[in-house]
């Protein structure tokens, strides 16, 4: 695959266009990542904020009530968790446990813990547990999202 990078001042505003001979798994997740380039808002306190889906580590829901979760900040949105996965599952968001939600594109590591659970480490260095029960979904999406890319 060949990618080419330009730069103009005079374009109204940013723009990507993928060329590509057929439909495949690289295309597949080239398409997912862009759609995770949507924007959201989410409230903070007395503000609404324009969020980027892809610069959300994970997602929690607390008292019926779901919260992003980026590097340092903490917004709550006007999604549930089904209505947010149904959005954005196809941009590497999978839910881990009955009340969370990660971002796979945000992953730097997954250790292994007790119990057969395993543990995320955020690229913000945050420590998640994945819950068993979404193990084996959660490993089928890091596959796929990560075999053709690599």
């Amino acid at each position: 695959m060949h990618v080419s990078y330009h730069r103009d001042a005079s374009l109204p505003e940013d723009r990507v266009d993928v060329q590509y001979r057929e439909e495949n798994e690289q295309m597949e997740i080239i398409r997912n990542f862009f759609s995770s380039m949507q924007s959201i808002t989410g409230r903070k306190e007395d503000e609404v904020c324009i969020l980027h889906p892809g610069s959300i580590y994970y997602l929690e829901t607390v008292d019926r009530k779901l919260f992003a979760y980026q590097a340092g900040d903490v917004y709550q949105l006007d999604y549930s968790m089904r209505s947010f996965l149904d959005y954005f599952g196809s941009g590497g968001f999978i839910q881990i446990s009955k009340s969370t939600i990660v971002n796979l594109y945000r992953i730097k590591q997954v250790k292994t813990d007790l119990n057969m659970r395993l543990k995320l480490v955020m690229d913000n260095d945050e420590l998640i547990v994945l819950n068993r029960t979404y193990k084996k979904n959660f490993l089928d999406a890091l596959y796929h999202n990560f075999s053709e890319s690599q």
